[in-house]
């Protein structure tokens, strides 16, 4: 028989599984002659037949004495990791130059054997090159986006993610991961999509339904977060919701017994919309079936605080654990201590807070990039950088009103009062400027934009923002995000007709009314985890409106916080002229308007439903202390705004 011939044989007698007569075939024709196809085969036979010592040693030959054969640094490299020697692997597995099959497939091994090592770097590197090749395995792309989650890079693992997703929509719990890198990303909108996909696709689940009707309402889809409570009531008792606060009790209750954790839950949804009576109504009927109000913790504790009784908000918090749910605790404790005039405990509770953000480190970073990019803006805008931008002109569709200021600074009270004015729509913090950017790039290079392409970003920014009008809109569209004052070149190449209210607010209540939110954590909001990052970022924000002003000569209308509290009337009838419209008496009953309106998609959901308060004007003063460091910082801009000491 001839070697090549007992090479055949035996290669047959291991694909049917025959071990024994594989390796006795296979060193016939070892003795016969010496090949690399030999020893690779008696490798394979002997780690099969779980000798792995053994094969490593004949895949290790083979591969010497062949080393331009891919294969067999594949073979040797995955036994040398099964054999739990990853380091060894990652030696027999050099990184390959390109992307054949066989290379390929080395990437593959050299991940797992990095892995296997410890070495991330070398794990994400490896996942890289395959996903950069356009490997179609959704399992590399799930590993990919958990090795970028690793090294806290969100909106690449949110992309990888989305990839692993589109490979195998099938797979449920792909689209968790995914809502979790968006959260992380910053992207909130699109976590929650995801989340409802996941929980859609899921084994029926009340309490997972529960969960994301309250992220929706902290992002202020109402109607979506009702729907979910609906979905709730038909898995937990088979029948739709019936609205009220007793089919509410009836979804906690569905078991036969009372679902504590459940029945929380469903006590923050109503509380994030603003729904107090209600909620109010459900601990009642959940306390006259013997639930106490201690066992019921955060949400219990909001009802006592809107009630007015602080100390008894303290009371019903504290029987619950930080530990739960640490963020929303330490900042409702804040809320607590500072409507008690305790001052220095509500700033270390809102440092607690701040502090038990996950991924606080690097969204630090993040807060340092944000400022490095507004005071570059801020140098950008000159008088003569701003002559060289094309302007269109008039336009058929007109521009919207721009409501802008800088966070807490009263925007969406502001907004709260204008929507009672039954000629203005308010589209609340949504973002319309992503067409507009890849249209037109980036703030710096608008100089060499062409009128053609800024007509083109105008009709893709009224196109998005259509999108989201009721059929009814009002003939004035008020388009209220704060920070969209950073997009101002944008606005002001595009709309010639652009008009702009500045929401105005004392800066040290504004920076310490941020450091206290527990915001939904962006690239901007993650300024406010530090009180000196949310100083830094108030001057670089200011800086940059008043160069902005300056360079453009922008048609806007001021309106303090302060005035807006004291004088609504007075306040708001030169903003009303301003927008073209004629003075609504109504608009003044903003609680009835901000009932109306259901959610509210920012932190001061629960403020604007309460009668108009100065309470909040001058707050400031009462943490002079805790403020000391950003003092020199903020204060200039008082004396700038307006305001005394």
């Amino acid at each position: 028989m001839t070697s090549s011939a007992g090479l055949k044989e035996a290669l047959d007698a291991f694909r049917r599984g025959d071990l024994d007569q594989a390796r006795a075939l296979a060193q016939v024709a070892n003795e016969a002659r010496t090949s690399p196809q030999v020893q690779h085969l008696l490798g394979l036979i002997e780690c099969r037949s779980g000798r792995l010592a053994a094969g490593i040693d004949w895949l290790r030959k083979s591969s010497e004495a062949e080393p331009g054969n891919i294969g067999y640094r594949v073979m040797l490299a995955r036994a040398l990791v099964d054999d739990g020697r990853a380091a060894e692997a990652l030696d027999a597995a050099p990184p390959p130059e390109g992307t054949t099959p066989p290379e390929l497939a080395l990437w593959n091994v050299r991940a797992e054997a990095a892995e296997a090592a410890g070495r991330e770097d070398i794990v994400l590197q490896a996942l890289a090159r395959l996903c950069s090749a356009g490997i179609g395995d959704w399992r590399i792309w799930r590993d990919y986006a958990e090795a970028l989650a690793a090294g806290e890079r969100w909106a690449e693992a949110s992309r990888a993610s989305e990839q692993a997703v589109r490979l195998n929509p099938q797979e449920v719990d792909l689209r968790r991961s995914l809502a979790k890198a968006l959260a992380r990303a910053g992207k909130h909108n699109e976590s929650a999509d995801e989340l409802r996909r996941w929980v859609e696709a899921s084994p029926p689940d009340a309490f997972n339904r529960v969960v994301v009707a309250r992220l929706l309402a902290n992002l202020g889809r109402r109607d979506e977060a009702y729907a979910q409570l609906n979905e709730a009531a038909r898995v937990a008792t088979g029948k739709d919701w019936s609205g009220n606060s007793q089919g509410l009790l009836d979804i906690a209750a569905a078991s036969g017994r009372i679902d504590i954790d459940l029945l929380r839950e469903i006590g923050a949804v109503l509380e994030r919309m603003s729904r107090m009576e209600m909620l109010g109504e459900l601990f009642d009927a959940a306390e006259a079936r013997g639930i106490e109000r201690e066992r019921l913790g955060y949400p219990a504790a909001a009802v006592a605080l809107r009630a007015g009784d602080a100390a008894e908000a303290r009371r019903l918090l504290s029987a619950e654990s930080p530990g739960v749910d640490p963020l929303r605790w330490h900042w409702m404790m804040a809320r607590i201590a500072d409507s008690l005039g305790e001052s220095e405990t509500a700033f270390a509770e809102a440092e607690a807070m701040n502090r038990s953000v996950e991924g606080y480190n690097q969204w630090r970073r993040t807060a340092q990039s944000q400022l490095q990019w507004v005071r570059g803006l801020s140098e950008t805008m000159t008088v003569d950088w701003a002559a060289k931008l094309n302007r269109l002109s008039g336009s058929e569709r007109q521009a919207p009103v721009s409501l802008v200021g800088f966070p807490r600074s009263g925007t969406t009270l502001l907004d709260t009062f204008l929507m009672g004015h039954p000629d203005v729509t308010v589209l609340e913090e949504i973002e319309f400027l992503d067409p507009v950017e890849r249209i037109l790039g980036k703030i710096p290079d608008l100089p060499e934009r062409s009128a053609a392409e800024l007509a083109e970003a105008r009709s893709a920014y009224l196109d998005e923002m259509a999108k989201h009008l009721p059929a009814d809109a009002g003939r004035v569209v008020v388009d209220k995000l704060p920070l969209k004052l950073l997009a101002v070149p944008y606005l002001h190449a595009m709309f010639p007709d652009l008009r702009i209210v500045f929401a105005q607010r004392h800066p040290c209540d504004c920076v310490l009314s941020g450091y206290m939110q527990a915001f939904a954590l962006n690239n901007a909001m993650a300024c406010f985890l530090d009180i000196r990052d949310a100083a830094n970022y108030y001057d670089a924000v200011l800086t940059f409106w008043t160069r902005a002003c300056d360079a453009f000569g922008l048609n806007f209308r001021t309106v303090a916080y302060e005035d807006v509290v004291s004088d609504p009337e007075g306040a708001l009838r030169p903003v009303i002229d301003f927008i073209g419209l004629d003075w609504q008496a109504g608009l003044l009953d903003h609680r009835a308007t901000a009932k109306a309106r259901g959610a509210i998609s920012t932190p001061s959901f629960d403020q604007v439903v309460q009668p108009i308060s100065g309470k909040a004007v001058g707050r400031w003063r009462n943490y002079r202390e805790q403020l000391e460091p950003v003092l020199p910082i903020l204060m200039p801009w008082a004396e700038r705004l307006g305001y005394g000491d």
